[in-house]
């Protein structure tokens, strides 16, 4: 691990499925206006200072949906095509519900859609199936774990990670019983990120455990200020992967997992 790794935790842009909830939607594309949102709340932001350690960005991960893919290209493609900046696709960061909106495309198909890009590490893995193996709802404590691990062994200082609204919740789950309202990213929001001085499991979010950054803290709340406050019921998911067994037919953006509690949309 780089010494104080420094992580940049991204949501995608509005995608089609956003608008209605239509969760059936295969592996949806951004709208125009989450396009805009790439643009505009992150692109320009970081280019313009909002994010000091954006001119020191070594590395950017991706989950392998096209929303994410589509938002980390708008993002940072200057980047990527300057070759100062790789990209890594990983299906570890892919959104947790067995839904077609959360279920990615073909590794051909995504290919043709993305020939700089590569897809290596998705031929390696039978990450489309989720209704058993590695990828389902029961294992989303240890698929997060796994991605923590990875971002905490790769020797870069400044990675940013495109992901979803979900599996936000599972990399960090300390942050969601205490932050405002369960606190649920926003689409094209970002927080930062440095790995905490602790090896053990202690249930939320150890080992390799993310802690945010004062200056993502309170950039937050400034660009909350004004907002409605509506309150959000949320499971919590700081509980063991065999209490987070969801039904398949669940809806939401694959940030629900508990079948306990009513589903609940993001």
């Amino acid at each position: 691990m780089a010494p104080n790794t420094k992580v940049i935790l991204i949501r995608h842009g509005q995608a089609t499925h956003n608008l209605e909830d239509d969760f059936q939607q295969p592996d949806p594309r951004l709208t125009e206006l989450g396009k805009e949102q790439c643009v505009k709340g992150l692109r320009d932001a970081f280019a313009a200072g909002e994010w000091e350690d954006f001119q020191d960005l070594e590395l950017i991960v991706v989950s392998p949906l096209f929303r994410t893919l589509e938002t980390a290209f708008l993002a940072f493609g200057k980047e990527f095509r300057d070759k100062k900046v790789p990209f890594v696709v990983l299906p570890e960061f892919q959104e947790t519900s067995p839904n077609p909106c959360d279920t990615g495309s073909s590794v051909e198909s995504l290919k043709a859609a993305f020939p700089s890009l590569d897809f290596r590490n998705c031929e390696r893995h039978d990450w489309l199936t989720k209704s058993h193996g590695f990828y389902t709802r029961t294992n989303l404590g240890v698929r997060a774990t796994c991605a923590r691990k990875w971002l905490f062994e790769r020797p870069e200082k400044v990675i940013a990670v495109v992901t979803h609204s979900g599996f936000l919740r599972w990399l960090t789950p300390q942050d969601f019983p205490f932050v405002e309202n369960r606190d649920k990213y926003r689409n094209c929001e970002y927080r930062g990120y440095t790995f905490a001085q602790t090896t053990s499991d202690d249930g939320e979010g150890s080992p390799f455990k993310l802690v945010e950054e004062h200056w993502s803290v309170e950039l937050r709340k400034a660009k909350r200020t004004g907002e409605v406050e509506t309150p959000v019921l949320t499971a919590d998911p700081s509980e063991t992967a065999a209490e987070a067994i969801a039904p398949p037919s669940q809806g939401g953006d694959g940030a629900f997992d508990d079948p306990e509690q009513p589903t609940i949309v993001f």
